[in-house]
């Protein structure tokens, strides 16, 4: 567990929105007339491609930086991957790091291999993403082996420091297919509000899968 922060975990809705890709959006001309919030927006513009050097596609968290630590920039805005290159789901690797000028990087690419803990089934980065004080990035997997939802494992919370690098997992204790997720940080405590998609599936006969 890091030392900067305890993190408390607990299971609830989750409060985070759809993710989506780095998109900047232009107010239309007539702002101000239309009553909805998406409706006064009329122009698109692509900023960067979110897909990395390996391929991964389907951009599925998305957290804006707070401030810059480590390798993150302040404003810019972080995405996980959740397909790979073959576009299986829960098999994405890959947190990309886009600035407003369209400058990508990858913040993280997390192997199998080297994570310090368990996580059930591996690595398949889902829209639950946040970032807390001090550049901690806590992402969740919800892994497959061929991208159907058939062969999907519990996962785990992914815990990365902000040089990029997983510093430990956190699985089990009602981590359970983690799909979205909020946080709450205050002084040296952070609670995370995690979504579970694995409970009571047909698969699993009702039980919690494995």
């Amino acid at each position: 567990m890091s030392s900067i922060h305890r993190i408390i975990r607990t299971s609830a809705v989750a409060l985070g929105a759809a993710a989506v890709a780095a998109f900047a959006i232009a107010p239309a001309a007539q702002a101000g007339t239309n009553s909805s919030f998406i409706g006064q927006f009329s122009k698109i513009k692509t900023i960067a491609s979110t897909v990395p050097h390996n391929g991964d596609v389907n951009p599925y968290g998305v957290a804006v930086v707070p401030s810059s630590v480590g390798s993150l920039v302040k404003g810019d805005v972080l995405v996980s991957n959740f397909n790979n290159a073959k576009n299986l789901q829960g098999t994405g690797t890959t947190i990309v790091q886009v600035s407003p000028g369209g400058q990508r990087t990858v913040f993280a690419h997390i192997r199998r291999s080297n994570l310090p803990g368990p996580c059930p089934g591996g690595v398949g980065l889902t829209t639950a993403l946040g970032i807390l004080p001090g550049g901690w990035v806590v992402v969740g997997s919800l892994p497959t082996t061929n991208g159907m939802s058939a062969t999907a494992k519990a996962g785990c919370l992914l815990v990365i420091n902000n040089q990029g690098q997983v510093a430990e997992t956190i699985a089990g204790h009602g981590i359970n297919g983690p799909w979205d997720m909020a946080t709450v940080s205050g002084g040296s405590l952070a609670a995370l509000f995690v979504s579970n998609v694995l409970n009571g599936t047909v698969a699993a006969g009702g039980a919690t899968v494995p």
